[in-house]
């Protein structure tokens, strides 16, 4: 079960990446979490119109937009920790962005229920008492 879950995350950034919209909406549960209030402040959205929608407009801030993901782990109980680089440039600034930071993805009966995003790997650690 633990490499399914892995690969669930797998298959779903996999589409979000080639910007496949439904099929990367398809690995989540109807009513998915996306929390990304440690990151940027925000209220967690709801379901797959909240998620599209948040991210839509985050990556639409971006020129030259890249999402590449250093590693998968599995972490046990449906959790699955995602560490991520992403680089861009912003529209409006043209500040480069280079940044790295961490999603725990909870899945639940193949589907991703929840994804909490931190500024780091060692954050996510914490979150679900783990230290690296």
């Amino acid at each position: 079960m633990a490499q399914q879950n892995v690969e669930v995350v797998r298959a779903h950034i996999d589409a979000y990446r080639r910007q496949d919209v439904s099929l990367s909406l398809s690995f989540m549960d109807p009513h998915v979490i996306l929390d990304t209030h440690r990151m940027d402040g925000s209220d967690a959205v709801h379901g797959h119109e909240g998620v599209d929608e948040i991210v839509t407009r985050y990556v639409g801030a971006f020129e030259d937009y890249s999402y590449e993901v250093e590693r998968l782990t599995d972490l046990g109980s449906g959790t699955v920790l995602a560490v991520v680089t992403e680089t861009g440039r912003g529209k409006a600034s043209g500040v480069p962005v280079n940044r790295h930071y961490a999603s725990l993805y909870t899945v639940i009966d193949d589907k991703i229920a929840r994804i909490t995003v931190f500024p780091s790997e060692e954050q996510a650690l914490e979150a679900v008492g783990l230290r690296e």
